[in-house]
């Protein structure tokens, strides 16, 4: 194969998710901050807000620095096919490349909603995310290494139908807070508690729950930036309980 053929990354795609995510970050992260605000006497709100404003603006810088990176670095990035080699490059101009003759295994599957290629060598798995005609290339992988694709039909969302069975406990514990039965321990079991129980339970869900392996980068892990957002969330939870019962005060 020597003519040169060059993939580009589906941006549009990308950019779509990437900004439902980001504003369902943000909109979650502004009811709970307003919310909790409200749970606070008034004449602890002035300090509640200075703490926590500049956080909050910080949080918000930092949302919109990485939401603009990741779209620079994918829409630098590209790869081609030439002379039997694959090249892969990034924003920084960086190439890691495979002879496509020396591929033992192409695997299909989907990796965050997007489509992914795994390109198995001896020595290690090359993933390819999110490809512009990503059929164009599979195919063109497939005539030139001789090797037939797989598809692992693997689920990797990481909600699915078994997900409420993991909140049980919170479950139960809403259904206390709630039932008319439930006077005697009304005064443990308040909505506070449950916001708090409920935040644990997440985040032991979210540190239990397998997410398939990226084969790039361990730092891009979408349960690592999840469970950071429930600590910084249990973070105001304990701050907003101390301030209530006056601890700040002593």
């Amino acid at each position: 194969m020597s003519e040169k053929k060059i993939f580009s990354y589906n941006i549009p795609l990308f950019r779509k998710k990437l900004q439902t995510r980001t504003w369902a970050v943000v909109i979650l992260f502004v009811l709970f901050v307003v919310y909790n605000s409200f749970q606070i006497p008034k004449e602890g709100r002035i300090q509640f807000f200075t703490i926590f404003l500049p956080l909050l603006g910080l949080f918000f810088w930092f949302l919109r620095r990485n939401y603009l990176k990741q779209i620079e670095i994918l829409s630098s990035g590209k790869v081609e096919l030439e002379g039997g080699m694959l090249k892969q490059f990034d924003s920084n101009g960086n190439c890691a490349s495979v002879r496509i003759k020396d591929i033992e295994n192409i695997t299909l599957d989907k990796f965050r909603g997007y489509d992914r290629v795994m390109l198995e060598t001896k020595e290690r798995i090359y993933p390819l995310v999110n490809i512009e005609n990503y059929d164009t290339l599979v195919s063109v992988l497939e005539s030139t290494s001789g090797v037939k694709r797989q598809i692992d039909l693997t689920d990797d969302r990481l909600w699915n139908l078994k997900t409420p069975l993991y909140f049980i406990p919170s479950i139960i514990v809403l259904v206390l807070i709630y039932s008319p039965f439930s006077f005697a321990i009304n005064s443990i079991f308040t909505k506070e508690f449950f916001g708090l129980f409920f935040n644990i339970n997440l985040i032991v869900y979210l540190l239990y729950t397998p997410e398939k392996e990226n084969h790039l980068n361990a730092k891009f892990s979408l349960k690592r930036r999840l469970i950071f957002i429930c600590l910084v969330v249990f973070f105001f939870q304990v701050y907003t309980q101390l301030d209530k019962v006056g601890w700040f005060q002593h």
